[in-house]
């Protein structure tokens, strides 16, 4: 049975800090990339993607000590439309604001770890917020997806699986994703979606 994350953090002091400055994803399902430039507490990141619906994307992310994302910006265009969504925990809830004429937002868990669908840094950042290694076994936590391109949110719960030192399984709340960790703690791959550009 999957462990409960109940509000409390793991992330273990001794993780060696996720490489900062430029680092690239390229999207193998379609033609796009995702760049993305990391400080400690902050990030920003650009993506260009093709296919049924061609889209660029921008993001901004604050976060705290722990890699707990505490902000995060979002806004998505493409030929003839755009939307954005603005997220703030307050350090007792998550605010949410979006486009007017977008539908109310669904009730997120105070303790719910976000990640932005196809961005990985998100799932680096979950990884050492939860302080995750092979041993333990399945982490279930509350959990907010935000869809791209629709900027849709999804709550519910997920379940990281380290089932090896590099190599993370998450189920729950979306399609079962694998993703590839490489030994800074950074996602590598995930088979046909997307490469760490090196």
């Amino acid at each position: 049975m999957p462990e409960t994350l109940t509000g409390q953090t793991t992330s273990p002091v001794t993780a060696p800090a996720l490489p900062a400055g430029p680092l690239a994803w390229q999207r193998t399902s379609v033609i796009g990339t995702e760049l993305v430039v990391a400080r400690e507490q902050c990030a920003q990141g650009t993506a260009v993607v093709t296919g049924a619906v061609p889209f660029s994307l921008g993001w901004h992310a604050e976060l705290d000590e722990g890699t707990r994302v505490r902000e995060l910006s979002v806004s998505c265009r493409g030929d003839g439309w755009s939307r954005s969504l603005q997220m703030h925990h307050t350090g007792g809830e998550w605010v949410i604001r979006g486009d007017e004429s977008e539908p109310a937002p669904p009730e997120i868990d105070p303790e719910a770890v976000p990640r932005l669908t196809d961005s990985p840094i998100f799932v680096s950042w979950a990884i050492r917020r939860l302080g995750l290694h092979a041993e333990p076994g399945p982490v279930s936590v509350p959990s907010v997806r935000v869809l791209v391109p629709s900027l849709e949110l999804v709550a519910g719960t997920a379940t990281y699986h380290m089932v090896s030192p590099n190599r993370l399984r998450i189920t729950g709340e979306g399609p079962a994703a694998t993703y590839e960790i490489d030994n800074t703690g950074l996602v590598s791959y995930q088979p046909g979606n997307l490469r760490l550009a090196r």
